[in-house]
């Protein structure tokens, strides 16, 4: 097994794995989704103050601000996340869900690399919640993606390896090349984590697959170092050796001087292995050349680290101290590298607080102002708004009183227009009762006693005079039929039977005489009316079913009746129902004195008036009358 330098947090630790690991993830998340900022010279820009400045951005300087964060977040981690922070609460407020999704997937980033990972999830939730509900699916691969490395970083790596999968089906249902291979080569990173060498191998070579098939030589390049890196982990140099120039090749096509910087660092180290030192020297040369030449420190520890292994196993310690020495020279800069870059965050930290000081003061007295102002106008405002409230409510009151006047006018006009029906149908029926009395007791006793004396005179003149008397006797008859007559006049206009009996019986007989000689059918079902009802209501209910039947023998062409009267605990209705030709209720309400009279006899009772057509055919009449 190699022995290998990997530089951490400014400071240099002997490991027994392979150098490239901790690179390797860096390129390939710049490669394919370019979340990755590129390499820049450190310092805050004018812009970047100027974005931060700005009060209330609109979407075309969020869009500036998130990629200003994206430029800066490696080496102002801290001015990144106050700018990503303004760039979410104003996308927030302007409710711009695409540049929400953006600002939260990039928050997320810069709290991973300050090692909040909890924070750092969460953000790239919110970013896939709202990815999915717009249905951004490549955004959404990108989510997954982040979140499975952040899970990787912390070792969780079922969690990361879920996270991957769900990231590749998106790229593979949504045609994502270059997604497609990254999320095969970091779930081969995976396997390659938890030792399963065979499905890290597996995954590796599908990306490599795809990688070649679409020509992505950087791609080929990384995944070619990952298999090396395998190989080396299990010992077989040759293998890995071959993998390893494979990836220098493609460094060399690509131009990429940096990646190849750590190509022959890795084959160096696979000669260490097999104690091939002179072929390890050569790599670790050639490295170093390239590395000075890029003023590359943090190459250069990872290099001198492994040239001094390389010498203590050579047994050449003069060369191991000088190596080492080489190294302590590298670790001091990058110690003052890192201070200094530590420094310039702290002074522009400050600056920015100072600015956003004085920011805050000018604010402030803004505030004042503003306040004084709103003040003033709040103070006129308050005077007219009790001028109008004053006047709103002599307006309120002046109407109240006009509108309880009208509401006491049409009270009393409706209690005399009831007055005035209730006079005129109490008028007619004790007129009615008046005539039917005479017709009864005067007209109808004087025609019964002229009956039976010409009944006698027709006796005594067949006697004697047969001719004359058949005479008589046919006077006899058509006077008996004036009598039946008289007395039918009489009980249409008072029924004895409706004073003496009640409202089912007088309704029963009225049927019975009124379709007798007519072509239709009946039937009379009564429920719940055990007992008598107020004299108005029984009269107003015979008379309104009486002109209703009156009304379907002469206009509708029914052949069948149903009457129906019931009672439940508060009224009484009853329905009338015929299967005719029905008709037109509204044209025929202003010019009908028969739905008049109805409509009078039931306004007189406080009832309801309804006709419709039947459910069958023909006209359905409903009239309800309370009973209180």
């Amino acid at each position: 097994m190699t022995q290998k330098f990997v530089l951490l947090k400014n400071h240099v630790f002997l490991i027994s794995k392979p150098l490239t690991k901790t690179m390797r993830c860096f390129k390939i998340s710049y490669l394919l989704f370019s979340l990755t900022a590129s390499l820049l010279l450190y310092g805050q820009s004018e812009s970047s103050i100027s974005l931060l400045e700005i009060s209330e951005p609109d979407s075309t300087q969020i869009d500036e601000m998130i990629n200003e964060t994206q430029r800066i977040y490696r080496y102002q981690p801290e001015y990144a996340l106050k700018l990503i922070e303004k760039s979410l609460l104003a996308a927030n407020e302007a409710k711009y869900e695409i540049l929400q999704s953006r600002a939260y997937s990039l928050k997320g980033v810069v709290l991973k690399n300050k090692g909040l990972f909890a924070e750092a999830i969460e953000s790239h939730l919110n970013s896939l919640r709202i990815n999915e509900k717009i249905g951004a699916r490549n955004a959404m691969a990108t989510n997954y993606n982040d979140i499975g490395i952040i899970y990787k970083t912390m070792e969780e790596y079922d969690q990361a390896l879920d996270s991957y999968l769900k990231a590749n089906a998106l790229c593979e249902e949504m045609n994502m090349v270059r997604g497609r291979i990254m999320t095969l080569n970091n779930i081969g990173t995976i396997y390659e984590a938890k030792n399963e060498f065979d499905n890290a191998v597996q995954y590796y070579n599908l990306a490599y697959t795809d990688a070649v098939n679409e020509g992505i030589k950087d791609a080929q390049a990384i995944i070619l170092n990952n298999l090396g890196e395998i190989y080396a982990e299990k010992g077989e140099s040759a293998i890995a050796q071959d993998y390893f120039r494979q990836t220098l090749k493609l460094d060399k096509e690509t131009g990429d001087e940096i990646g190849s910087i750590y190509s022959m660092i890795n084959m160096a180290g696979t000669f260490v292995g097999v104690k091939a030192f002179d072929s390890a020297a050569y790599y670790y040369q050639e490295a170093e050349s390239k590395a000075v030449s890029f003023n590359a420190n943090q190459l250069l520890a990872f290099l001198y680290g492994g040239m001094t292994e390389m010498y203590k196993q050579q047994n050449n310690y003069k060369k191991a101290f000088e190596t080492s020495l080489k190294l302590q020279t590298v670790k001091d800069t990058l110690y003052n590298e890192s201070r200094t870059q530590q420094l310039s965050e702290a002074e522009a930290r400050y600056q920015t607080e100072k600015k956003d000081q004085e920011i805050d003061l000018l604010r402030q007295e803004q505030l004042v102002k503003e306040l004084t102002i709103q003040q003033h106008q709040a103070e006129r405002f308050a005077l007219v708004s009790l001028i109008i409230l004053g006047a709103m409510i002599i307006w309120y009151l002046y109407k109240r009183n006009k509108s309880r006047q009208n509401e006491l006018f049409n009270k009393q006009l409706l209690q005399q227009k009831e007055l005035h029906l209730k006079a005129i149908v109490e008028t007619q029926e004790s007129e009615r009762k008046r005539i039917a009395k005479d017709l009864h007791d005067g007209i109808g006793q004087s025609l019964s006693g002229i009956r039976l004396a010409m009944e006698n005179i027709s006796i005594r003149l067949e006697q004697n005079n047969e001719t004359e008397g058949a005479k008589v006797k046919e006077l006899t008859n058509t006077l008996d039929q004036a009598c039946h007559e008289v007395r039918n006049i009489s009980h249409q206009m008072m029924p004895r039977v409706l004073q003496e009996d009640g409202l089912i019986p007088a309704i029963e007989d009225m049927l019975e005489k009124s379709f007798s000689h007519a072509n239709i059918t009946y039937q009379f079902d009564h429920f719940g009316l055990s007992e008598r009802f107020a004299e108005n209501v029984e009269i107003s209910l015979y008379r309104i079913t009486q002109e209703l039947v009156n009304n379907i023998i002469k206009h509708s062409g029914a052949t069948e009746v149903q009457v129906q009267l019931l009672r439940n605990k508060k009224q009484l209705v009853l329905l009338v129902e015929d299967n005719g030709k029905g008709f037109q209720y509204e044209k025929l309400k202003a010019k009908g004195i028969g739905l008049m009279n109805i409509t009078s006899r039931v306004e007189t009772v406080h009832g309801e008036f309804n006709l419709e057509p039947s459910p069958v055919s023909g006209t359905l009449a409903t009239i309800r009358v309370p009973l209180n």
